[in-house]
C-alpha cells in the first residue's frame, strides 16, 4: 500500500508494511501460519490423503486449497518447524540443563535407494536434537551433525550407537572425552549371526531347494477347497487329535491334515518379530516338519488298518520326508552349542524377544543391576576362557565370543548418571538398547506408508528426510510448551520473537 499525498520520498516509491500481518502471514503467502499449521498436523499426525485436507478445510473454514496449494503449505509447516527448532536451541539446552545432563542416542536409516537419515536424540526425554540427510554412514558424513550438536546443546554425559565404524570415528573426534557405549541389542545380534550364520543358511538353502514352503501351501490349498466342498467344521488343532481314534480318523482325516499342514506354515508365529538371529524361521519350519512327520507316520498306520488311502496325507508324507533331510539335520545339530551360548549371552544381557521390543527401550533400575549384569558378564568370559585353554578340540563359538567380548568389553556397561546424591529418582538412567532411535524409524516410516498407501517410503525421506523427525517433537508436550508455550501457540510463534 501507498500513500497518495506522500507517494515518492525523491524517486522512491514509498511503501507501508503492516507489522501485525507479517506476524500472522508468511512473506509472499495466501494463507496464514494457522492454515499452515491446520494442514501439516492433518498429514503428518493424522495421517490424512492431500484430498481429505482440503475437503476438511472446505468444509470447517470455507477454504479452497487446490492439490499443489496443500503441498505447499505442508512443505512449509516441515520447514518452519524445523527452522522454530533451531532457533529454540537455547530454551531446550537449558531443560537439558535443569535436568542434569542428556544421553544422546545417534542412528541412521535408509529405505531402498534412499539417502541416509541421521538423527542425534536426547534419550533422557526423547527429543531429537538434530537430523539431517547424509550419503552414507561414513565417519566424514556423521561427524558434522555430531558437531552441531555439540555446539548448541553441549556434551553428553554419554552417546548410545549401533556398532558401525562411521560412528565410532565420528564419535572419538567430536565427542574424545565422552563415555562411548553400544546397543546390546545390535551386539548380541552381532555374536548370533557370526556364530550362527552359515549354518542356518545351509538349512534354509536346502528347505528353499525342496520347495518345503511352497508345496504345502499347494497342498493347504487343495485341502481348503476340500474342505469348502463338503462343508467340514474346521475348528480342530494339531494338538487335539494327538490320541485321536480309528473311528475319528475315517470321518475327519481332511480336517486333520489341514490342521497339522496350518501347524507347519504358522511357523513364522515362533519368532519375536526381531530377525535374525534371534527368530530363525527356517529352523522353526525344519522342527515342525519332524515334529510333524511322526504324526502323519502314525496316521498313516492307523490308515493303513482301515484299508483305506488319503491320498493328501500321503503327499503330506512325502513333504515331511524330504524335509527330513540328512544334511539339515547335521547342521542343526551342529546349531546346538552355539545356540545355547547364544541364548546364554542374550540371558546375561536380559535381551529377550519378549521383553524387548523395537519399539521399547532397556534400562536398569539401579547400579546394583548394573554390577549384577557385569558379575554375570565376567563369569561367562571367564568359563568360555577356561573351556577354550581345556578343550582339546577348539570351538569357533567359544573364540566368536570372547573376540567380541574384548573388543567392545568397555563399551558394554555403564551405571546410571546420579544427579542428585540425596534423591535416587533423579538419577538419569542408561538404555541399553539403541531402540529408541530404531522405534521411531520405524514409526515415522508407518506413517508415511499409512499416508500414501505405498510400501516403499524411499522417496519420501529423499524430499522430507531432514525434517519428519523434529515434527515429531511436537507430540511431546513437554518439548511444545518448552519451544511454544501451547499447541495453540504454535500458528503465532513468529509474534513471539
Amino acid at each position: 500500500m501507498f500513500c497518495p499525498n506522500h507517494k515518492y520520498d525523491g524517486e522512491n516509491l514509498i511503501k507501508y508494511d503492516s507489522d501485525e500481518l507479517n506476524q500472522l502471514v508468511p512473506p509472499y503467502s495466501n494463507f496464514a501460519y494457522d492454515v499452515i499449521v491446520f494442514a501439516g498436523i492433518s498429514r503428518f499426525f493424522h495421517n490424512k490423503q492431500k484430498f481429505e485436507v482440503q475437503e476438511e478445510l472446505r468444509i470447517k473454514y470455507g477454504l479452497h486449497i487446490s492439490d499443489g496449494g496443500i503441498t505447499n503449505l505442508t512443505d512449509r509447516f516441515l520447514i518452519y518447524t524445523k527452522c522454530v527448532h533451531e532457533l529454540a536451541c537455547l530454551e531446550i539446552q537449558s531443560v537439558i540443563e535443569e535436568r542434569g545432563g542428556y544421553i544422546l542416542h545417534i542412528d541412521a536409516t535408509v529405505e531402498g535407494d534412499s539417502d541416509c537419515i541421521f538423527v542425534g536424540i536426547n534419550g533422557v526425554n526423547g527429543w531429537v536434537l538434530d537430523s539431517r540427510k547424509i550419503k552414507s554412514e561414513k565417519e566424514e558424513q556423521i561427524t558434522p551433525s555430531l558437531q552441531e550438536i555439540k555446539s548448541q546443546y553441549g556434551e553428553p554425559l554419554a552417546i548410545k550407537r549401533d556398532m558401525g565404524k562411521g560412528m565410532e570415528k565420528a564419535v572419538s573426534i567430536v565427542f574424545p572425552d565422552v563415555i562411548d557405549t553400544i546397543c546390546h541389542q545390535h551386539f548380541v545380534r552381532d555374536v548370533g549371526k557370526d556364530i550362527l550364520l552359515e549354518q542356518y543358511g545351509k538349512i534354509r538353502k536346502v528347505l528353499i531347494k525342496k520347495k518345503t514352503r511352497t508345496r504345502l501351501n499347494r497342498l493347504l490349498e487343495q485341502l481348503i477347497v476340500e474342505i469348502s466342498d463338503m462343508g467340514y467344521d474346521v475348528n480342530v488343532t494339531f494338538e487335539s487329535f494327538v490320541n485321536c481314534e480309528l473311528i475319528e480318523l475315517n470321518t475327519n482325516k481332511t480336517v486333520m491334515v489341514y490342521a497339522i499342514v496350518t501347524w507347519i506354515l504358522n511357523y513364522p508365529k515362533e519368532g519375536g518379530g526381531l530377525g535374525f538371529p534371534f527368530d530363525m524361521p527356517y529352523v522353526s519350519l525344519y522342527e515342525r516338519c519332524v515334529i510333524a512327520k511322526d504324526m502323519v507316520d502314525k496316521l498313516v498306520m492307523m490308515m493303513a488298518e482301515l484299508k483305506r488311502v488319503y491320498k493328501p496325507l500321503f503327499e503330506l508324507k512325502s513333504i515331511l520326508e524330504d524335509a527330513d533331510d540328512q544334511k539339515i539335520k547335521s547342521e542343526y545339530d551342529g546349531m546346538k552349542y552355539g545356540r545355547e551360548l547364544f541364548t546364554e549371552l542374550r540371558e546375561i544381557l536380559r535381551i529377550e524377544s519378549e521383553s524387548v521390543p523395537l519399539s521399547d527401550g532397556l534400562e536398569c533400575n539401579s547400579e546394583s543391576d548394573v554390577c549384577e549384569m557385569m558379575s554375570d558378564l565376567e563369569r561367562f568370559k571367564k568359563k568360555l576362557s577356561e573351556q577354550l585353554q581345556n578343550d582339546g578340540t577348539v570351538k569357533s563359538e567359544i573364540q566368536i565370543v570372547l573376540k567380541h567380548l574384548e573388543k567392545y568389553w568397555e563399551k558394554l556397561l555403564v551405571t546410571n548418571f546420579k544427579i542428585d546424591p540425596n534423591d535416587s529418582s533423579k538419577d538419569i538412567k542408561m538404555q541399553r538398547t539403541n531402540n529408541i532411535s530404531e522405534g521411531f524409524f520405524r514409526k515415522i516410516k508407518a506413517n508415511q506408508r499409512r499416508t500414501h498407501g505405498n510400501k516403499d517410503v524411499g522417496q519420501d525421506l529423499n524430499f522430507y528426510g531432514s525434517y519428519l523427525p523434529i515434527v515429531w517433537n511436537l507430540e511431546d508436550d513437554e518439548y511444545v510448551k518448552t519451544v511454544y508455550g501451547s499447541l495453540e501457540k504454535i500458528p503465532v510463534y513468529p509474534l513471539q520473537i
